[in-house]
């Protein structure tokens, strides 16, 4: 069916022939597999709703796979944003708030977008209307609890990360320390025989050899020899390998954070051993 570009005039115009409504739709990666949060399921309930309701469909913004926690990175969201802005559409449907948004900022910015351009919101689950005041007021009450979800879960897996130092286990999830290696599923880190074999004789270039930092660097980059992450040493890097309590067989948490900060012995092996 071709779609016509709706003036705000003609939208009021054509009121009482329904709302002109889009519906939009989100799923994380996470979410794929949880029942009644499929891209599908969504959609399917929610074109049931604007039938029940009289409302006129106009289109399905969907972004799959993507978060939650901001706007900026789903192309979808902003489709949608200019078309209200463009007049197209004069109302948002939504299975969930927090289909749109889990974020108290994003949310009270999409609503002042919403009032500006004359378009209504609703949310199927929370019954919302932002037609009333009591809508509205709903909705920031709503998307405040939404927020203070995702912070207690930002927290609670704080809270794990911190466990698991303090049993030994290393709590990087990315990158390890150069040095070591660890497979996807294992706790422990593993020793890089190759890399393994750099860390000690960059120690022994500083405490034996009495090398700087820059001298150090300088050598590896000659041999190119590379960081962990396939870049040039510096004194950086050199000063960060020093300081690194991994080495000894010990796991370290919180380094940005001093107050949070501790070191306790790991499981893994250490590359370097105490001297006699």
């Amino acid at each position: 069916m071709k779609k016509t570009k709706l003036t705000n005039a003609s939208i009021e115009a054509d009121a009482n022939h329904g709302l002109v409504t889009a519906i939009y739709v989100r799923v994380s990666t996470e979410e794929q597999a949880k029942e009644g949060y499929s891209i599908r399921a969504q959609i399917e309930k929610l074109k049931s709703y604007i039938r029940i309701k009289d409302w006129s469909f106009y289109k399905v913004y969907s972004d799959e796979g993507i978060s939650g926690k901001n706007i900026s990175d789903r192309p979808a969201v902003n489709e949608l944003i200019q078309d209200i802005k463009d007049g197209k559409v004069n109302n948002v449907l939504v299975y969930k708030i927090d289909r749109l948004t889990r974020n108290t900022r994003d949310l009270i910015d999409l609503t002042e977008i919403f009032k500006e351009n004359n378009c209504v919101f609703n949310s199927l689950m929370e019954s919302i209307d932002t037609q009333t005041a009591s809508g509205r007021m709903f909705l920031k009450i709503i998307g405040i609890f939404a927020e203070f979800e995702r912070e207690n879960l930002i927290e609670r897996l704080t809270l794990a990360f911190e466990k698991k130092a303090k049993e030994g286990y290393s709590p990087s999830s990315r990158i390890t320390s150069y040095g070591y290696d660890r497979d996807k599923g294992n706790k422990i880190q593993e020793i890089n025989p190759k890399e393994a074999e750099i860390v000690r004789e960059i120690f022994s270039m500083y405490v034996d050899g009495n090398l700087n930092f820059s001298v150090i660097a300088k050598n590896l980059n000659n041999r190119n020899i590379k960081t962990k992450q396939g870049k040039a040493w510096n004194n950086t890097t050199i000063k960060n390998l020093l300081t690194n309590p991994n080495y000894i067989g010990k796991v370290r948490y919180s380094i940005l954070d001093k107050s949070r900060y501790f070191e306790t012995e790991g499981k893994h092996e250490a590359i370097l051993r105490h001297r006699s």
